[in-house]
């Protein structure tokens, strides 16, 4: 009794100090615990989110002609002396332009580069390389750029004709381009992307639901196939060795479903 008579009631401040630690630990329980049901209800948010959302892809194509044409013809000759190889060469080619520009290509459409000359050494018994030239080989291109795609066509089948007369002439494969192939791209991604929202409205209307805002879009694959091939797949392609062609577009796009 005397005991707890000396320590006495408890001091007032001691009553404020005890009460103001317990109510800074509820504030730091209340605090942790909104944090934790923040991140919750986010988590819960991004799960929704995840699960009211539609993915479709589009697509859109159409049939398009190449209205630019690269080509080129290859000369070469041989002769035991460089001189004797230029002037064969020289012949040839002055043959070769000749007819180029007498099937329909201006001057400004044709570029001639320079000369290539190589020395083949002489083999000996064994084969191998000897230090002697036997002869030099020259060569020599033309190369025609133009819109006229229906006559590099033609003169691509028909300048080796010029083997008969002696002249030693080889076609390349012409290349078929599309200048304005930008301006088909964005007219596609247009129609590309009206195509999957209406595949998004179908998917969403079969099940009670609407569409929503767009989420997120992607461009896919454009592809240039000749025309009449079998799609392509997923990765771009661009066929230069067809004159008529069909372009091909495709979009990824995501919507919110309501």
């Amino acid at each position: 009794m005397a005991a707890h008579e000396a320590e006495g009631p408890r001091s007032p401040w001691r009553l404020v100090a005890s009460n103001g630690f317990g109510m800074f630990m509820l504030g730091i329980a209340l605090a942790l615990g909104g944090a934790f049901a923040s991140q919750s209800l986010a988590r819960a948010l991004v799960a929704m989110r995840s699960q009211s959302s539609i993915s479709v892809k589009g697509s859109a194509s159409t049939d398009v002609k190449a209205d630019l044409a690269s080509w080129s013809a290859t000369v070469q000759v041989s002769a035991e002396t460089q001189d004797q190889g230029a002037m064969r060469l020289r012949e040839a080619m002055e043959r070769v332009e000749r007819y180029v520009q007498g099937n329909g290509f201006a001057a400004d459409e044709c570029t001639v580069s320079a000369v290539r000359v190589r020395a083949v050494m002489r083999k000996n018994e064994k084969g191998a390389d000897t230090n002697e030239v036997e002869r030099h080989e020259l060569t020599q291109h033309l190369a025609v750029k133009t819109p006229k795609v229906e006559a590099v066509e033609r003169i691509a089948r028909s300048i080796t004709d010029l083997l008969r007369d002696g002249v030693p002439v080889a076609s390349s494969a012409p290349v078929y381009t599309i200048s304005s192939i930008e301006d088909h791209k964005m007219r596609l991604l247009d129609q590309a992307t009206r195509n999957a929202m209406d595949r998004a409205r179908t998917l969403a209307s079969s099940s009670g639901s609407g569409v929503g805002a767009l989420l997120n879009a992607s461009q896919g694959v454009v592809q240039v196939l000749a025309r009449g091939s079998i799609d392509g797949g997923d990765w771009g392609e661009y066929d230069t060795s067809t004159v008529d062609k069909t372009m091909r577009v495709v979009v990824s796009l995501e919507y919110a479903v309501r």
